[in-house]
């Protein structure tokens, strides 16, 4: 009667392929993490097929349930040992928010803590209003993000910043940049899926290299 009852409640089918009975099934699943853009940004998948699809599903179209295997997933690309780190989710825009049901990167985020062992503690918000960057050009994503975060005071922690995807790293080089005008080492960051490639940027664009922006941390 239980499982009846849930079935009617959750959604009983793979949201990357609609296969019935899980909500995301292993041929959905990536085989293991994936370095993404360069330096110490780890993704656990890359953005494509039915990870893709997943993680529109729970974005976009209202799958909470799925923060569980895409959290668990999010801990696989994160080091093996804590080494004194928290993980700090990037902020979400408040419309977001409001229409996702909450912040889905804090959710993502605290299943990776519980999997992992690691503090979650969401220290960076939004100080003015930005733009959904779905449809902007890569140097639009950074101008739109340009100096929006800022982070509380450190705690003495070092943060490994965490986000559902990574396209540009304009989301990634903002929250790093405001975690360390606060005073926070910044070990890296892990995300959910990254693009296959990154976007390459063209001469005279802004863009610069991901090293001059802040994202090689080695």
């Amino acid at each position: 009667m239980l499982t009846a009852l849930l079935d009617l409640v959750l959604p009983r089918t793979c949201a990357g392929c609609g296969r019935p009975g899980v909500p995301l099934c292993g041929r959905c699943r990536p085989p293991g993490p994936v370095p993404a853009l360069e330096g110490r940004v780890r993704a656990a998948g890359a953005y494509a097929g039915g990870l893709r699809t997943a993680l529109l599903a729970y974005k976009e179209r209202g799958r909470r349930e799925l923060a569980l295997p895409l959290g668990m997933l999010l801990a696989t690309a994160l080091p093996p040992e804590p080494g004194g780190c928290v993980l700090v989710p990037v902020p979400s825009r408040p419309a977001a928010a409001r229409a996702r049901g909450g912040d889905h990167v804090l959710r993502l985020a605290r299943v990776a803590a519980r999997e992992s062992g690691m503090p979650v503690r969401p220290a960076l918000r939004l100080g003015r209003a930005v733009a959904d960057s779905a449809r902007l050009t890569r140097a639009q994503r950074r101008s739109n993000l340009a100096g929006a975060m800022a982070a509380e005071p450190a705690p003495g922690a070092t943060a490994l910043v965490i986000d559902d995807i990574v396209t540009t790293g304009a989301t990634l080089r903002e929250a790093v940049r405001a975690l360390r005008a606060a005073g926070w080492p910044v070990a890296g960051a892990a995300v959910v899926a990254a693009t296959p490639s990154p976007v390459p940027h063209r001469a005279g664009d802004g863009a610069g290299t991901e090293q001059d922006a802040g994202l090689a941390w080695g």
